[in-house]
């Protein structure tokens, strides 16, 4: 799409074959009038096996991204002998009817295993929360039962007052209070581990005051991959609907005339409910969110749980609840997608979001509230996320000046070594932040509810900011090139439909690349060739001898299980420690990366997806890289972590190759003309945009806007 620079790359050569129907195309052709109601036959593939990790960066093993939907297995294939390649299992071409239904049932045990596992990780995770509201203690049947207000049918506020929540010991809120309002866009933000997923869970758990006519939906977890189609798994969403299709089905493969009459009812109710529109409706929030028509076809256990994840929101944009909640939700989407979600939700929501995001655009766009959960309390700004920060640092400035007061005032009382005096400047701070309270309470702002007792929580306190420093250090200069990829071609033994071909592309010292296209077209893939975990089957790669490529992959947590604490292992990858202590020394190596200090001896397989991160982003730090490969490096950092790496690749004079859904840290890396590129991977190779990512990402907004509106 959009203006490329066609000299620096050639297209992939003749024998192309008939392509599937673009995801543009089909959202246009959607315009057309839907046909009568007919059950759909889903396409169905066999579950890809799972590919052994690679090693990325010397001994950190770090499995290769699926962003490519088959990209795992088309790398463990494609670095295999080729003898091991060239074996036949000739029972597997022609299964017998027998081996296929006791594979479907195999699958279909596997999946009822995987959703009891499912609930029952879901009971303990409830049991783990404690939530006090007022006096009370909140039960997980739901808070909402015997509340006044949750009679009410309509209802369509949620208002939460004085309430704690605490997890496994650790208090996460402290007398907190909210106020959601019908039809806000509300994005909550604060550091992580602070309690944002848990506050969702809360509400969609209904642990919290939640009036009964308020529907809840959650969206955190991949769906069970079965034989239905993506489609037809979306459309499922509305059970009632799903339920007469299926009848539809079963009547109309029966040859019995009694049955004649009922299928013309269930046609009747079908044609009420809109049956073809709703299908039309569903295959379009796919097409969105990446799915061409082959695809929207295909077997939900054949996507991977990226994939997966995107099925799971298009039913909850499907079904439309009355609160919907978003946790991470563009961690799994490519750029587009992330566009096109922003503008469906700006254009096509009309009822109460709140949503979990580090992707301060995703913030900037959709959200027209900010909840910030700050120091175990809730504080809630009008505006976007832009407007959040300008008051955030006007209210800290506040804090602080009235805290420097309140401590000069109490330094002169206990000079004077009376209580009576101390007691004085506590009673009168305390009364000044009483009556502001209740000023900005009367004024329909959110505040905790006054407490008649004195309690040190309510005198001035310092606003205790959360500082991150991510620090790359200078790489030592090598002659360029470091890098080329000299019209270079690849392709996968078991894939002949995935080829790039006609790759010239190059890295030095300084260069700023950002990576786009759609998901499958073959980013990772690109990446991989680039580190040197892919041969190319065409073309040639030149790398300096003394070059060292640090790399991120986004799903290294799968195999950062090990028992061994972080210090150990990063002594064991990086022994060589100068100064102090070795231990001393990676400890304060973890805690630049934001690592608080009792993690550090904490066993890895211990640690959140963000903790490993930290770890990961510490160790390419110690390996001195020259060039950094960064594959989705924000998806499991809050916020100011995201800062903190957009500030340190600034500063890094290495190279820098980035795959990335967040729009901000890509402006960010590619903001210097004169040494950004911006690659597009799309229809078999590999073009250089002719403009910045702005540009670029404009054209994609033009495009999107049609499709949602139209």
């Amino acid at each position: 799409m959009g203006r490329k620079d066609t000299s620096s790359s050639s297209s992939a050569a003749g024998g192309k074959k008939d392509k599937p129907m673009s995801v543009s195309a089909m959202l246009a052709s959607m315009d057309a009038p839907a046909s009568k109601a007919k059950p759909s036959k889903a396409a169905s593939k066999p579950k890809p096996s799972k590919a052994p990790a690679s090693s990325y960066m010397g001994d950190i093993d770090l499995p290769p991204s699926d962003e490519e939907e088959d990209d795992a297995d088309l790398v463990a294939m494609a670095t295999k002998p080729k003898a091991a390649r060239a074996t036949v299992d000739l029972n597997a071409i022609a299964p017998s009817q027998k081996d296929a239904k006791k594979k479907d049932k195999r699958e279909a045990m596997a999946a009822a295993q995987a959703e009891a596992a499912k609930q029952e990780a879901l009971r303990d995770d409830r049991d783990a929360f404690s939530v006090v509201i007022g006096a009370r203690v909140a039960g997980s049947a739901g808070a909402s039962e015997g509340d006044s207000a949750a009679a009410d049918d309509n209802i369509k506020d949620i208002v939460l007052e004085n309430f704690s929540v605490s997890a496994r010991g650790k208090e996460l809120l402290k007398n907190a209070s909210l106020r959601i309002s019908h039809g806000r866009r509300y994005g909550l933000v604060g550091p992580n581990g602070m309690g944002k997923s848990t506050l969702l869970k809360l509400l969609s758990w209904r642990q919290v005051p939640v009036p009964r006519s308020i529907d809840v939906l959650l969206v955190e977890q991949e769906i069970i991959g079965d034989n239905r189609s993506a489609l037809e798994a979306v459309v499922a969403a509305d059970e009632e609907l799903a339920a007469l299709r299926a009848e539809q089905a079963k009547l109309e493969a029966s040859n019995d005339a009694d049955d004649n009459e009922r299928l013309a009812e269930v046609y009747e109710k079908l044609n009420l409910r809109d049956s073809d529109a709703a299908r039309a409706r569903a295959s379009k929030i796919l097409a969105g969110l990446g799915f061409d028509q082959a695809m929207q076809a295909r077997s939900t256990k054949s996507f991977s749980g990226g994939w997966r994840m995107r099925i799971s929101l298009a039913r909850a944009l499907f079904m439309q609840p009355t609160l919907l909640l978003l946790d991470e939700p563009t961690n799994h989407l490519d750029l587009r997608a992330v566009l096109w979600l922003e503008q469906y939700l700006c254009s096509q929501w009309k009822k109460t979001l709140i949503v979990v995001s580090h992707d301060r655009d995703f913030l900037n766009t959709v959200c027209n509230e900010i909840i910030h959960l700050h120091d175990k309390n809730l504080h809630v700004y009008r505006g976007n996320f832009d407007d959040f920060e300008s008051g955030y640092e006007q209210k800290r400035k506040e804090m602080n000046r009235k805290f420097e007061v309140f401590e000069k005032q109490m330094k002169a009382a206990k000079k004077t070594g009376s209580k009576a005096a101390q007691d004085k400047v506590k009673g009168q701070a305390l009364s000044k932040a009483n009556k502001e309270a209740a000023k900005s309470k009367g004024k329909g702002k959110n505040v905790a509810n006054d407490d008649d007792d004195m309690k040190p929580a309510d005198l001035p306190q310092k606003w205790l900011d959360y500082k991150v420093e991510f620090h790359f250090p200078e790489p030592t200069l090598l002659t360029p090139p470091l890098l080329q990829l000299i019209e270079v071609g690849f392709s996968y033994p078991n894939r002949p439909d995935f080829k790039l071909s006609g790759v010239d592309v190059g890295i030095d010292m300084g260069t700023r690349v950002a990576i786009v296209g759609p998901n499958g077209a073959g980013k990772s893939t690109l990446l991989n060739l680039l580190a040197g975990d892919l041969t190319p089957t065409k073309g040639e790669v030149r790398r300096s001898q003394k070059l060292r490529i640090g790399r991120y992959s986004q799903h290294f947590v799968d195999l950062l299980t090990m028992e061994e604490n972080a210090v150990q292992y990063l002594l064991r990858l990086h022994p060589d420690q100068e100064g102090m202590s070795k231990a001393e020394a990676v400890r304060a190596k973890l805690g630049k990366f934001g690592l608080p200090g009792h993690n550090h001896l904490t066993p890895i397989v211990k640690l959140s997806g963000g903790q490993k991160a930290r770890v990961v982003f510490t160790s390419i730090s110690m390996s001195h890289p020259h060039i950094l490969l960064l594959d989705e490096p924000t998806n499991h950092l809050d916020m100011q972590s995201i800062d903190a790496l957009a500030d340190a690749l600034d500063e890094f004079t290495g190279g820098v190759v980035l795959v990335s859904h967040d729009s901000r840290l890509i402006s960010r890396v590619c903001d210097d003309e004169q040494r950004s590129e911006i690659w597009v991977v799309e229809d078999g190779t590999v073009n250089k945009f002719d403009g910045t990512f702005e540009d670029y990402k404009d054209e994609l907004l033009e495009e999107i806007k049609k499709e949602v509106e139209g």
